[in-house]
C-alpha cells in the first residue's frame, strides 16, 4: 500500500519529494462461495475481495445474499462454512452464516490442512524429522476416519510431556493442543467426507493468489485504498464469470436512444 509518511521535523532537503509516502503490507480479505457435486468436487467458485480498509463485513454480507439466491432456487443444498482457526474470520462468517438467516442447518469445519500442520509441527518436536512425518501421516489419517480422533490425538500430545518445551519461539506441542481444544468441535472429517463436503479451503487460498497477489503485488506496485477497491471488486467480477452480467447492469440505465437527422 502506498500512505501518506510524515515529513521530517525542519527545512525540507533539496530535491525531496512534496508528498513523501510509505510502501506498507496490510492484510486484503477474500472469500468464496463454490458449489461442489455429490463426489465433493468443485464446479463454480464465485470470489469476493476487499483491500484492507474496506467494508469487509460487506463482503461477508454479499456472500450470505448469493447463497440464499442459491437456496430458493435449490433448497436441499447443504450448506457448510470453512475456514482457517482464526478467531476474527469465525466472528465475521457467524454473523451472516445463521441457521436462523439461511433457513437451514450450517455445517462448520476448520481446514483440514491446518490441522495437520499444527499436529506436523508438534510431531517433529516429539519424534524427530523422520518418525515425525510418520506420525503427523497417521494422525491425518485418523482425523480423516475417526470419530473420536481429537480425543485419541490430545491424549497423545499430553502424555508426550513436552507441552512447553519450544521449538525457536514456537511451542509447537502447546499450540496444537490449544487448536484442538478450541476447534474440535470443527472437525468432523469423517462426517464431511461421507455427505461429499469439502475439508480443505483450497478454493480462498487460489483466490486469493488469483485476486491478490497476481495483480496486486507485482514488482514496484504500489496502491491506494479507493483506485485499488474499483481493481480488486473489477477482478472479481471477471474471475467468477460474471463480467457480462455486472456490465449489463452498471450500463443499462445509461443507454440512451439516439436518432440520426437528416
Amino acid at each position: 500500500m502506498e500512505e501518506p509518511r510524515p515529513r521530517p521535523v525542519g527545512r525540507p532537503r533539496q530535491g525531496s519529494p512534496k508528498n513523501p509516502v510509505a510502501r506498507k503490507f496490510r492484510q486484503a480479505y477474500c472469500g468464496t462461495v463454490t458449489l461442489h457435486d455429490a463426489e465433493g468436487k468443485a464446479i463454480h467458485t464465485i470470489r469476493y475481495g476487499r483491500m484492507p480498509k474496506g467494508d469487509v463485513q460487506r463482503l461477508v454480507g454479499g456472500m450470505a445474499a448469493d447463497v440464499l439466491a442459491i437456496l430458493e432456487k435449490r433448497p436441499g443444498l447443504l450448506i457448510e462454512l470453512l475456514c482457517d482457526g482464526a478467531p476474527e474470520m469465525w466472528n465475521l462468517l457467524e454473523a451472516d452464516f445463521t441457521t436462523e438467516i439461511l433457513g437451514v442447518e450450517v455445517g462448520r469445519l476448520v481446514d483440514c490442512r491446518h490441522t495437520v500442520e499444527k499436529l506436523g509441527a508438534a510431531a517433529r518436536l516429539i519424534h524427530g524429522e523422520v518418525a515425525g512425518r510418520a506420525t503427523t501421516e497417521r494422525w491425518k489419517l485418523h482425523l480423516l476416519n475417526s470419530g473420536n480422533a481429537v480425543q485419541t490425538i490430545l491424549a497423545e500430545l499430553h502424555a508426550s510431556g513436552r507441552e512447553w518445551e519450544q521449538s525457536g519461539e514456537e511451542v509447537p506441542v502447546h499450540e496444537a493442543i490449544t487448536y484442538l481444544t478450541n476447534h474440535g468441535d470443527q472437525m468432523g472429517y469423517p462426517e464431511a467426507r461421507r455427505r461429499g463436503l469439502p475439508i480443505g479451503s483450497g478454493n480462498v487460498e487460489a483466490t486469493c493468489k488469483t485476486l491478490f497477489e497476481v495483480r496486486f503485488k507485482r514488482c514496484g506496485s504500489r496502491w491506494k485504498e479507493e483506485s485499488g477497491e474499483h481493481v480488486v471488486q473489477l477482478r472479481a467480477l471477471a474471475l467468477s464469470d460474471r463480467w457480462g452480467r455486472a456490465m449489463e447492469l452498471t450500463l443499462g440505465p445509461l443507454r440512451t436512444s439516439v436518432r440520426r437527422v437528416a
